[in-house]
């Protein structure tokens, strides 16, 4: 070892002799050896004292070794347990390394037993070196990742509260707005602004941060649209929602899909203003899920002119291009109104 200063070493044995064999002999390298006679003296100077290692012999009048691994289990010290024994029994050191041991030493009456020793100390204290240098990156580690989920939080927040404030600021223009058109046009664009602010309201009032609950998400979609734009008095929506959770980009897409399908359905599917609609999202096989939106109303000839703009048919889709999702207009056995089904891969 190249430091000045030595490093204290606390030796549990009941041979005298030996103890200041080894205090002598590892002095050279680096170490100051602090000798305990017995396990009960060893169990004071390791509880009210500080030492970068512990040396520890297994036997002893009345007790072993693993008599002081047991007692100090519980101990908030790091310092690494050398075991040293002098019987050949493997079991003898598997019982001390389950116990606790960093590394275990056969003593031996030849000259090689205190360089082995002193090569096993220093290997062990580098291994306890690299072992709290990995606890304390990870604590550094967690404590960034903790800073970066509360301010992707806040982010969300502020994000959610300023398209809130855009949402509400276009439901005014839809009250003083003199064109239909116009009222029409700004009601489906506040009901798309306020579909995304729902993503990230999701975020900042969930426990993951980079997830969204869509069962959570679409039921706030649907409750929103129906409170603020949404259906005649006489059309019902009935929804059967199951728990996914997905990423927040597919969340938007999604969410804007959804919103598209609620407003066709509430302009076209009823023109007498009753009837129902049917909204289901569930899981397709291990990693595929659907969304659909479904009406008995009138239904559309699919190869003629989208009615209106023809814009949130196009929404749709570049929602489910970015989704790698497969649009379908029809579902077997339907036979009159209008069915529209989304479906990606996890």
């Amino acid at each position: 070892m190249t430091a000045s200063r030595k490093v204290r070493v606390l030796y549990v044995d009941d041979d005298p002799a030996l103890a200041r064999l080894a205090s002598k002999v590892l002095a050279r390298s680096d170490f100051e050896v602090v000798h305990a006679p017995s396990i009960s003296a060893g169990l004071d100077l390791f509880g009210t004292e500080e030492f970068a290692a512990v040396v520890l012999d297994h036997h002893f009048e009345n007790q072993t070794g693993l008599n002081f691994l047991e007692a100090v289990a519980g101990s908030p010290s790091k310092a690494p347990i050398l075991y040293v024994t002098g019987s050949s029994d493997a079991e003898v050191a598997i019982k001390a390394l389950k116990g606790g041991a960093a590394d275990y030493v056969m003593k031996s009456a030849t000259d090689d037993f205190f360089p082995l020793l002193a090569s096993a100390l220093e290997q062990a204290l580098e291994n306890a070196r690299l072992r709290n240098a990995k606890e304390e990156a990870d604590r550094q580690l967690l404590i960034a990742k903790e800073r970066a989920e509360l301010l992707l939080s806040e982010m969300n927040h502020r994000i959610a509260n300023s398209l809130s404030l855009v949402s509400a600021m276009i439901r005014m223009q839809v009250q003083i707005a003199t064109s239909e058109e116009t009222r029409t046009a700004l009601s489906e664009t506040q009901s798309r602004i306020s579909a995304i602010a729902g993503v990230h309201r999701s975020l900042y009032t969930s426990d993951k941060v980079e997830a969204v609950e869509l069962g959570a998400y679409m039921s706030s979609i649907i409750a929103e649209f129906q409170r603020t734009s949404g259906f005649a008095n006489a059309i019902t929506v009935r929804s059967d929602i199951a728990n996914i959770t997905t990423t927040a980009d597919k969340a938007v897409s999604l969410g804007v899909i959804l919103t598209e399908l609620l407003t066709n359905a509430a302009k076209y599917a009823y023109p007498d203003g009753c009837g129902e609609v049917r909204v289901v999202l569930g899981t397709s096989g291990e990693d595929s899920h659907h969304l659909s939106v479904e009406d008995d109303g009138v239904g559309h000839d699919r190869k003629e002119r989208p009615k209106g703009t023809g814009l949130g048919t196009r929404l749709i889709n570049a929602m489910a291009l970015t989704l790698g999702a497969t649009v379908a207009n029809e579902r077997p056995g339907k036979t009159s109104g209008t069915f529209v089904g989304v479906i990606w891969k996890q």
